[in-house]
């Protein structure tokens, strides 16, 4: 969690505030009060939750320094039982979308759908968009505008936290090979992705990918879902069809999997190409922008031209 104040009254007792998204209030208040009043009971503090329709700060305020972060503690993890909930709506993302590598994936989606478009679950809408591949770092439900500048702010110290420490003005290169899935079943396959390595030898695109993470999980932007990013390139992914069917958000219906042995086998060593990784991209999630890609609410060059 981020770091926060706890300051001293004048009257001798203790406050903190807490940035909370409007649309979590009723997470901290509950039915009829009751989630507010029992945080209140247990602590000993009293909440400041801003009115129905404002916008602003749940403050909280004890008698004790360690009664105010016991109540901080409760409503924190309130707030991150109710962005669990959410949809995703941003993820990090690193583009890789050049017109090589676009139409190496095109070649590859014809085969698949020549060679083995008989096997079950295998049709044209499991496939990505070419413009949109990337590489996915983590996602986030920012919930309003403040959490959205909040993001923005974190992805812009990128430049100076990780990629001038990692990178210096050294460029990314990466080559995309072979084809994984993500299950443990290759018959009931949901997401079969492309594989990504660093072409030199002196980077890790691993730690660059799990710093720029940290980034996010610490400033309390993103809830950490796995202790390393996993380095793919979504090709297929079982999601598209419900989106192309009208489906954005998985509600009840149940994902139809796909067989993909033979196109693991078949595409184990498949070359996609090489890309220079140019950009990092705080995108919106079922957006395109002008270019085939995803809206971006910012971006940060890398490398060379990190540093100008």
């Amino acid at each position: 969690m981020p770091e926060y104040e706890v300051e001293r009254l004048d009257n001798g007792k203790y406050q903190t505030s807490v940035p909370v998204a409007s649309g979590f209030f009723s997470y901290i208040i509950g039915t009829k009060g009751a989630t507010k009043k029992r945080i209140e009971n247990d602590t000993y503090t009293q909440l400041r939750v801003p009115s129905k329709g404002q916008t602003g700060d749940i403050v909280i305020v004890g008698r004790d320094i360690k009664t105010v972060r016991q109540a901080r503690i409760k409503v924190e993890l309130l707030v991150e039982q109710a962005r669990r909930k959410m949809p995703f709506t941003h993820f990090l993302s690193m583009p890789i979308n050049s017109s090589s590598v676009q139409e190496r994936f095109l070649e590859f989606k014809r085969e698949v759908l020549e060679k083995f478009g008989n096997e079950r679950g295998i049709d044209e809408s499991l496939f990505q968009d070419p413009a949109k591949l990337h590489l996915t770092l983590c996602v986030m439900a920012l919930a309003d505008d403040r959490e959205r500048r909040r993001a923005i702010d974190v992805l812009n110290s990128c430049t100076e936290n990780v990629l001038r420490k990692h990178l210096s003005e050294e460029n990314l290169k990466v080559q995309m090979k072979g084809v994984e899935y993500m299950n443990d079943d290759p018959n009931e396959v949901d997401v079969l992705y492309g594989q990504v390595h660093a072409l030199s030898w002196g980077l890790s695109l691993q730690t660059i990918v799990d710093s720029l993470v940290d980034q996010f999980v610490n400033a309390g932007v993103v809830i950490r879902q796995h202790e390393r990013v996993k380095l793919h390139v979504t090709l297929m992914n079982t999601l598209f069809r419900q989106e192309k069917e009208g489906i954005t958000e998985n509600r009840g219906k149940e994902r139809e999997s796909f067989a993909a042995k033979q196109i693991l086998e078949e595409f184990k060593d498949y070359i996609f190409g090489e890309v220079e990784i140019k950009e990092i991209h705080l995108s919106l999630r079922h957006t395109t922008a002008n270019n085939g890609f995803y809206s971006a609410s910012a971006r940060i060059p890398i490398g060379a031209s990190c540093s100008t």
